[in-house]
């Protein structure tokens, strides 16, 4: 009552060696020696680990090698790369620097504001959206701007600081004053720009930046300005652009305070820590939507 089982199969090797004195002496021979060439030694644990490891180590040391010799005067390629965070990173610490109150110099005077010459017919329009620097661009590039200027306003403190309306001190939001020619561009396309940079749904801040000075507002320079843009938001809320109600603040305008020299035109004169800070900050996300 038992049932035979075919024997697993093994290598000629140990087929050989399990035959014991019953295989042909000879024929165990040829069969060792086949098994031997066909099979490689196989190296212990330790050993593959080392070979592969001088492996690892010879091809990393063969592409620095190539790398290297590539660049002049020996450099690498990391070489290169610390050189180059080196370069962009001492402006940034030199801006932050300022922006703590640490250095001081001329570029942390405050910047002079334009002034219309007699009989132009220019007039002004200020807004707040947020960081100043992104607000410069965007009515820069339309006709009949003629100068935009980053500054503060609508707060309790004179000559304000960069460092004092960042810590939130002053009752001021970061702002931008626009000198335009009516007959080129009208207040109403003005507006159409500010509403395409900012996210009017916030009174804590805006995209990256929290607090009060980075919210949105408008100041009116006269009634024209307060009609214009109570009728912009009555149309903005009809057509529900926005995911919520709109909390931009429409205020008279007050004194406006031109921000340190080095603000002016961010966007140009540091365009890399611009770009950086643009990107980190969404709102280039929001505005496409």
């Amino acid at each position: 009552g038992w049932t035979r089982h075919p024997a697993p199969m093994t290598a000629p090797s140990l087929v050989v060696s399990n035959l014991g004195a019953r295989a042909n002496p000879r024929v165990a021979r040829r069969a060792s020696s086949r098994a031997r060439r066909v099979a490689p030694p196989r190296a212990s644990g330790g050993e593959r680990r080392q070979t592969i490891e001088e492996s690892d180590a010879s091809d990393a040391s063969s592409g620095a090698e190539g790398r290297a010799s590539s660049l002049p005067l020996g450099l690498t390629r990391r070489n290169l790369i610390d050189a180059a965070f080196v370069a962009v990173s001492i402006p940034l610490w030199k801006d932050i620097a300022h922006d703590l109150g640490y250095l001081q110099g001329p570029e942390d005077a405050p910047a002079d504001l334009p002034v219309p010459p007699p009989g132009s017919g220019y007039v002004t329009a200020t807004f707040s959206g947020g960081c100043f620097w992104c607000m410069e661009r965007p009515f820069d590039e339309l006709d009949g701007v003629i100068a935009t200027t980053s500054g503060y306003t609508g707060g309790f403190v004179d000559n304000p600081t960069y460092h004092e309306v960042g810590a939130g001190r002053t009752g001021h939001r970061e702002s931008v004053q626009i000198l335009y020619d009516p007959r080129a561009v009208s207040y109403e396309q003005l507006l159409q720009t500010f509403w395409r940079q900012v996210d009017p749904t916030r009174d804590d801040g805006m995209f990256l930046d929290s607090g009060f000075q980075y919210t949105s507002a408008i100041y009116v320079a006269d009634e024209s300005q307060r009609a214009a843009a109570e009728e912009s938001v009555r149309a903005l809320t009809e057509e529900g652009r926005f995911p919520g109600p709109i909390k931009t603040a429409i205020e008279p305008a007050s004194a406006f305070w031109p921000a340190e020299k080095y603000h002016q035109d961010y966007y140009r004169r540091n365009s890399t820590r611009y770009g950086f800070y643009r990107f980190l900050s969404g709102r280039d996300e929001f505005v496409r939507v």
